[in-house]
């Protein structure tokens, strides 16, 4: 079995399911399912209101799916959620609880991600022992119209300083990957690329081999 480092290093293909582009937890799990079939290398599981029992209950269902078919399953924002799931980590934002507490929750294995703007914040991330980040927005995005796309000097200054796997975000897609590895990056994140109900795995797919040709 690989150790968390040695994951870590291979991953390529970082999908984000959001529950609030799905009508119906039925759509949500399909889609989720779609996922595993395809070759994404985690799965991060984005939702708010996890009080919401028919969401817990699709949420359960992936973890033990994920876990099956050894696809780590990263909780958004909820480390206390992640541990109740036996998911395999969680990923905070700037706002939520410290990676230190996190940490104390859900132990020594579990992947804890962070996601940063710019090198401005990478330090105290590698003080407080992240497993890895997300940079982003790569490009403007319609789910974060406030921000403006992270600059490419400060992506190349992240590739050299990050000493930890860099995961870029934000509007990439098959046809303009090839801008994100050019400045040193070899692992994506999507949230719309492939949100759709159709061919999951054909489009991943084709992701896959334009960051493989690039």
């Amino acid at each position: 079995m690989r150790s968390k480092k040695q994951l870590l290093r291979i991953w390529k293909i970082y999908a984000v399911l959001d529950a609030s582009l799905f009508p119906d937890t039925g759509k949500l799990l399909r889609k989720f399912k779609a996922l595993l079939d395809s070759p994404v290398d985690a799965i991060q599981l984005r939702f708010k209101d996890f009080t919401d029992l028919s969401l817990y209950r699709a949420a359960e269902k992936m973890a033990a799916l994920s876990k099956a078919r050894c696809v780590p399953l990263i909780i958004n924002d909820r480390p206390e959620i992640a541990l109740s799931l036996g998911a395999s980590g969680v990923h905070l934002g700037k706002s939520d609880i410290s990676i230190s507490a996190a940490r104390r929750l859900l132990g020594g294995s579990a992947i804890i991600g962070c996601t940063i703007r710019g090198p401005e914040d990478l330090d105290s991330l590698i003080r407080r022992n992240a497993d890895y980040v997300s940079v982003g927005p790569f490009f403007r995005t319609p789910l974060k119209p406030e921000l403006r796309a992270v600059s490419r000097k400060k992506i190349r200054e992240l590739v050299r300083k990050a000493g930890m796997p860099l995961i870029a975000i934000g509007g990439i897609n098959s046809t303009n990957i090839r801008e994100v590895t050019s400045c040193g990056i070899h692992a994506v994140a999507f949230v719309r690329y492939a949100a759709g109900e159709t061919n999951t795995r054909g489009k991943i797919e084709l992701l896959r081999d334009a960051m493989t040709a690039s």
